[in-house]
């Protein structure tokens, strides 16, 4: 793995195009979504992506309420919004935020997300769910998701399904107070469903590591059947823990010195189906604005390959670097073998990403770390 560091004005920014450097791999970026340019980018706002029956992609995000646009092109374009779940109403407080979808094995889809009053205190944050039997035209009322005291929250495409048909949301929940800031205080868990997602437990521990925090996280299932927790901090790295029982305990937490993370953004990692190795992405790096310092950007989404379920780290690339943009809450589709979707937000609205899954193993970009 490289380590040098480079000037982030003379990178060039990938949109739009194929990337050369990768060879015959796509990589297009499309913007689905325009919204007028913004301090930091659209944090609140990406979701998730859903493989519809007959073949079109659903892509849910936040606009006042959950919303939704369809492509019948594998992500190229994208049709006209439509409301899932309006934005809660009067007397109610706070906002809904940070969709996600899963298919599940009965063939319905499941749409979760966040509820939260932040930054009002005493927090309150937990995530509700709705299931759709006609591919996202009528869902159910909401149920809870995340039954467990105070602040513990599901962020946008952080639920999965493992070989055992076990659903499986990994979580973040605040556990140490009193504490008014956003960054701590957090630990890592998860909750698990054996019923199509009709009835949801906690895991019997936490994966704490204070004073670092553990956020976000994201999970895989690795080859041994075993799962890996994979979570943002503010201490430098990402952290990982493991489950051998499906998620109802977990490991101490331990830091990934191999992956800088300057700036925690929601980390993903996800197993590639024609391959079989595993896919990270994270925010690398970090800029200030040049006009306000105070101004903290996450200026690089960043991906790397994992052949060995994890342990080592290889072909790391910059899907988006920018230093005058800031990227994050990046929601993954596999699309066939041989095409991933990265959704993702920037300054100016959300963006999808088209991605050949060769470009992913191209070589290492100078300075990526």
């Amino acid at each position: 793995m490289q380590t040098a560091m480079f000037g982030l004005a003379a990178v060039g920014i990938l949109v739009a195009a194929t990337a050369a450097s990768a060879g015959d791999a796509v990589f297009e970026d499309v913007h689905a979504v325009k919204m007028q340019k913004n301090v930091y980018g659209y944090r609140g706002s990406n979701g998730d992506f859903v493989r519809l029956k007959d073949g079109a992609i659903l892509y849910c995000y936040t606009n006042g309420g959950i919303v939704a646009r369809k492509s019948s092109d594998l992500g190229k374009t994208w049709g006209d919004e439509s409301t899932l779940v309006p934005a809660p109403k009067p007397p109610a407080g706070g906002y809904i935020c940070h969709p996600s979808f899963l298919r599940l094995k009965n063939g319905n889809i499941l749409l979760s997300y966040i509820y939260s009053t932040y930054p009002a205190t005493p927090y309150h944050g937990h995530n509700y769910y709705r299931l759709s039997a006609d591919e996202g035209a009528t869902w159910t009322e909401q149920y809870l998701m995340t039954p467990y005291p105070g602040y513990c929250i599901v962020h946008n495409d952080r639920i999965l399904t493992l070989s055992t048909g076990r659903i499986l949301a990994m979580a973040e929940y605040k556990a140490h107070f009193p504490s008014s800031n956003d960054h701590g205080g957090y630990v890592g868990m998860s909750f698990y469903s054996d019923n199509d997602g009709l009835s949801w437990y906690p895991s019997k521990n936490t994966v704490d590591m204070t004073p670092v925090e553990v956020q976000e996280a994201d999970a895989v299932e690795l080859k041994d059947g075993g799962v890996m927790m994979f979570a943002r901090t503010y201490s430098e790295h990402p952290v990982r823990a493991y489950s051998a029982d499906g998620g109802e305990t977990w490991s101490k937490g331990e830091v990934i010195k191999e992956l800088e993370m300057p700036c925690a953004g929601l980390p993903t990692v996800r197993r590639i189906p024609r391959t079989g190795d595993l896919l990270f992405i994270w925010i690398s790096e970090k800029a200030n604005d040049k006009q306000d310092p105070k101004i903290l950007r996450r200026c690089a989404l960043t991906s790397a390959i994992s052949r060995d379920d994890g342990k080592t780290f290889e072909n790391l690339r910059h899907i988006r670097r920018d230093p005058e943009d800031d990227f994050g809450y990046q929601c993954v589709e596999f699309v066939g073998d041989d095409l991933a979707l990265v959704g993702y937000h920037a300054r100016d609205g959300l963006h999808v990403a088209r991605i050949g899954i060769d470009w992913f193993y191209g070589k290492p970009e100078e300075g990526a770390k």
